[in-house]
């Protein structure tokens, strides 16, 4: 049984009577495209909670692996944002919302009484998404009629609604009174999140559902309109500053889970995840001081330099030259290997970008490239391995045209 003790300020969620605080990492996909085990991993990371965002994530293996590994499943459960002229409409009786309401109820039914099921997280950022004010208020009256129906069919998990940021905050104050929990995605400051929740008076603990780097809506662009993706060190940084101010309003809220530990490939094959497939990145390190109270034996390394001969107005098939440096302070021989990507960013997708076939040749102490014959924006990757497990990332566009 999981529940919800205390008052503001010294709140806690209790599993089978014993005070849990989330020490958590999203985890999409329990396996990597070359048979990684992220859950694994997660427990390695000292993690006691994982998240997922929708159904086909949460699987009967998920849950089953994540007990065999001591975490806890935030168990999302994805709804569309309404769109006008679509499908995706919460006014008024119709199709979708029979269908997903039938796949909430099915899910639920299937999975409350697996000892690793923590809490239901119905929705991500879909009141944020849907710009019409009158689908908003249709859907947040959707929601808390399935949050009602879910404490019905199981009064002994919590209900989670996920906001980007604290946009969901007038909505679920107004017509979800039956939410147990406020999630709050934040890429910025937790600090900040805290005060503005702290001023609307809502009377249920929030929950840093996640967090991480700055997004491509923070950042700036390079000469290709490209995201400029924040080196592998800034990162690091980042979890470590926003895993402790969570941690000092414990109380207020229950924890966070951190984005994420897998292959996501949204805005880039490097952006979010704390890995590169079974390396472990400076920002998974991090975590693990924090979460474990250890240190790891080997730091990984870090990249200096990356740059290319030509960024922009590359002919199909031109050879481009490459400078990269990287270095060890433990002095471990380092492997340099690249990839490219397709450049697409923003998009509600887990696998967003997809590699494309390029050609790498050493000359001397630089790499050369031959562009894709295909027109259009790409990314280049750098990867570092260190040999024992680390590894070192980062990535340029460039633009054949």
């Amino acid at each position: 049984m999981v529940k919800i003790t205390g008052k503001k300020g010294n709140w806690s969620l209790e599993v089978n009577g014993k005070p849990f605080y989330i020490k958590g990492v999203g985890v999409g996909k329990m396996a990597g495209l070359g048979g990684a085990d992220y859950l694994k991993m997660a427990q390695e990371l000292g993690a006691n909670a994982v998240r997922t965002w929708g159904t086909d994530q949460g699987t009967q293996e998920y849950f089953d692996a994540a007990q065999k590994y001591d975490l806890m499943v935030d168990a999302g459960i994805w709804i569309n944002y309404a769109k006008k002229d679509t499908e995706y409409t919460y006014i008024g009786d119709n199709e979708y919302k029979k269908k997903k309401t039938q796949e909430i109820m099915d899910y639920v039914i299937k999975f409350k009484g697996h000892p690793a099921l923590l809490m239901w997280n119905i929705g991500n950022e879909a009141l944020f998404f849907t710009k019409d004010e009158e689908e908003r208020v249709a859907l947040a009256k959707f929601l808390e009629e399935t949050v009602q129906m879910v404490h019905k069919l199981d009064p002994n998990h919590p209900v989670i609604y996920t906001s980007a940021d604290t946009t969901a905050l007038p909505y679920i104050q107004q017509y979800v009174p039956s939410l147990d929990i406020f999630g709050m995605n934040i890429y910025g400051s937790v600090r900040i999140s805290h005060t503005k929740w702290d001023k609307s008076g809502l009377n249920i603990p929030y929950c840093v559902t996640e967090y991480g780097p700055h997004g491509p809506w923070d950042v700036k662009k390079d000469q290709n309109g490209a995201s400029l993706e924040e080196s592998d060190q800034a990162k690091a940084a980042i979890y470590r500053n926003m895993t402790h101010e969570i941690m000092n309003f414990k109380g207020y809220d229950i924890g966070g889970f951190a984005f994420h530990l897998g292959e996501t490939s949204q805005e880039s094959f490097t952006w979010w995840n704390i890995n590169q497939k079974l390396l472990k990145k400076a920002s998974y390190w991090e975590l693990y001081k924090i979460y474990t109270g250890s240190r790891q034996v080997n730091l990984p390394p870090r990249v200096v330099e990356l740059k290319l001969s030509k960024t922009k107005n590359i002919a199909p098939g031109e050879t481009i030259d490459i400078t990269a440096e990287a270095v060890d302070i433990d002095s471990n021989p380092l492997d340099y290997s690249f990839s490219v990507s397709t450049a697409q960013e923003g998009i509600l997708q887990y696998y967003v970008n997809e590699e494309v076939p390029a050609k790498f040749e050493n000359v001397g102490a630089k790499f050369r490239m031959t562009a894709p014959a295909v027109k259009g924006l790409y990314r280049l990757y750098l990867f570092v391995n260190d040999g024992n497990g680390n590894a070192a990332t980062a990535n340029r566009s460039f633009k054949v045209e």
